[in-house]
């Protein structure tokens, strides 16, 4: 557990809000960026990134914490073993109802509706039940997400839209596109479509192999780069790309200096997503002023924006969807949309959003705040 940082000088830490932001994910940024925000000195809070969570640690914690912030609640119990994984959920299960038992106010952001890979789906279902039912507040990136909860959870109170935020402060971006193309051995005529994350089944690569493949165009490159998820899973990758030499396979872990080298030698990114709740790799790419091509589903919808400024949308359940989008990004003015991707990831300043979290910690939605920011039942 990292020690809290108490916001505000000349404040004791007895007049801070103590918030324990609980993850398990090391190479996503997301939680540090929150916190930094969080420790603006006018918020008066003492924000901690705890990496487990559990029944034991609530019982040590509950008179010291005040707030608990739970992201990514599947990693917390979803093990290879059955075993491990019942008596994880269990642990965490009642974790968060001493929790409410202790009077500690409890916030829950939605990251994944589903663990991706779809392990341990009855208990991945039944935790978000319970989270849920006892979480005072509800944090999405997205309205889409907010209308499924009340759609499929019937979870409308309390549930709050505050966006995702941009990456900007985190990774290097000096290198230039002619010299990201030299250190990769890409044409500068070139037109590259770049896939890069941790390569996983569900992201939908296999896709966007077969669907490359049958473009004649003979100046496009396809630039995969990541881990994979999988041992052996590079086979099927490679299998898929057979000799075809304009796909460019990186399958290897990417340095967060090197992040830079890819995304300023591509022209777009796509995303063939096969479900999506929120996409950090989308709002990576904007940071880079890069567009994206992704399905129309999910948070996908809004990224693009609704008139295309920052991506090409495509229908997923139509056979050639996904190479039909490939072909549209050639007659796209990018350099436009690239403009539109960097002024939309300037408004995602975490300072702000921190400040929205600061009033979700401190309860103003169960008050009944009028802010408007919270998801309103349409019906009433």
């Amino acid at each position: 557990m990292r020690k809290p940082t108490v916001a505000g000088e000349g404040l004791r830490a007895a007049d801070c809000l103590r918030v324990a932001i609980i993850s398990r994910v090391k190479r996503n940024p997301y939680v540090d960026l929150l916190c930094e925000g969080l420790r603006q000195p006018d918020l008066a809070l003492a924000p901690e990134v705890v990496d487990g969570f559990s029944l034991g640690w609530v019982w040590r914690e509950r008179r010291r914490v005040d707030v608990v912030h739970i992201h990514w609640a599947e990693l917390l119990f979803v093990y290879p073993s059955l075993a491990r994984s019942l008596k994880r959920w269990v642990s965490v299960m009642l974790g968060v109802l001493l929790a409410r038992l202790a009077g500690i106010r409890l916030i829950y952001t939605v990251h994944n509706l589903q663990q991706h890979e779809g392990q341990r789906p009855t208990l991945a279902r039944l935790g978000n039940a319970v989270l849920f039912a006892l979480a005072q507040g509800v944090h999405v990136h997205d309205q889409d997400t907010a209308d499924l909860l009340a759609r499929r959870w019937h979870r409308r109170r309390g549930v709050r839209v505050i966006p995702h935020g941009n990456y900007a402060t985190v990774y290097p971006n000096t290198v230039t596109r002619e010299a990201a193309r030299e250190r990769l051995g890409i044409a500068p005529e070139a037109f590259v479509y770049l896939f890069l994350g941790r390569i996983r089944p569900y992201k939908g690569v296999e896709d966007l192999i077969a669907a490359f493949r049958t473009m004649p165009d003979p100046d496009a490159v396809l630039l995969i780069a990541g881990e994979l998820h999988e041992p052996g899973y590079d086979q099927q990758i490679r299998q898929l790309a057979g000799d075809d030499g304009r796909v460019r396979l990186h399958l290897r872990f990417v340095a967060e200096d090197d992040l830079q080298v890819y995304f300023n030698s591509c022209d777009v990114v796509v995303l063939p997503y096969r479900h999506v709740t929120t996409s950090g790799a989308a709002f990576l790419a904007f940071t880079f002023g890069v567009p994206i091509i992704a399905p129309a589903l999910g948070s996908f919808l809004a990224l693009a924006s609704p008139a295309g400024e920052r991506g090409i949308l495509y229908d997923a359940d139509l056979a050639e969807g996904l190479t039909a989008a490939l072909g549209d990004a050639r007659g796209r003015d990018l350099s436009a949309m690239r403009r539109a991707c960097v002024a939309y990831m300037e408004q995602l300043d975490w300072r702000v959003i921190a400040r929205q979290h600061a009033t979700l910690y401190r309860g103003d939605l169960a008050h009944g705040a009028a802010s408007g920011a919270h998801y309103q039942d349409k019906e009433g």
